[in-house]
């Protein structure tokens, strides 16, 4: 069965090996990184196209649904390129909940090389941008409100810190 998606410039066939790609990739990714470092540009040009074009796609209707601010996109950007590399650029619509807890565990730290537990907020982040982009991912015509958690991010939970404060008596 032929699936395609189609993302607003371009569209992507699940069952091609040659993803029909528009010649405005580059003015794309140079347009959502316009005032941001080169650096986030390179990091979209570093994955393959068929995974910056998604990228672009969700941070374009991300723009439409929010009014999102320049740290958040360079959250975005970063996140999104981390985890098509951690995940050897495997499509998006591939990976599963197992690779997404692998992802997140990635970055939990022994008791003894952080002893605050400020991985916890690493992770938190990461699942709950993890969340909303597969979110989107499967359900990008429906309304942010209405949409549902698909299987790959549910039930993945939200880590609680150990610590009431980050801040010791002797920082006061």
């Amino acid at each position: 069965m032929q699936t395609t998606r189609s993302y607003d410039f371009v569209s992507v066939s699940d069952t091609s090996t040659d993803t029909s790609i528009s010649l405005d990739l580059e003015k794309k990714i140079n347009e959502i990184t316009a005032d941001l470092q080169p650096w986030y540009a390179n990091k979209l040009f570093s994955i393959p196209p068929d995974q910056a074009i998604i990228v672009v796609a969700y941070i374009k209707a991300m723009k439409l649904e929010a009014n999102l601010s320049t740290q958040y996109r360079k959250d975005l950007i970063l996140l999104l390129t981390k985890f098509s590399a951690y995940m050897s650029n495997k499509d998006f619509r591939d990976i599963t909940r197992d690779d997404v807890l692998s992802f997140l565990e990635s970055y939990r730290k022994p008791e003894n090389a952080d002893p605050l537990h400020k991985w916890i907020g690493t992770y938190n982040l990461y699942n709950l941008h993890l969340m909303r982009f597969f979110k989107w991912l499967y359900y990008p015509d429906i309304a942010p409100e209405k949409r549902s958690k698909p299987a790959v991010v549910d039930n993945i939970p939200r880590l609680r810190r150990r610590e009431t404060s980050i801040y010791k008596p002797s920082d006061l």
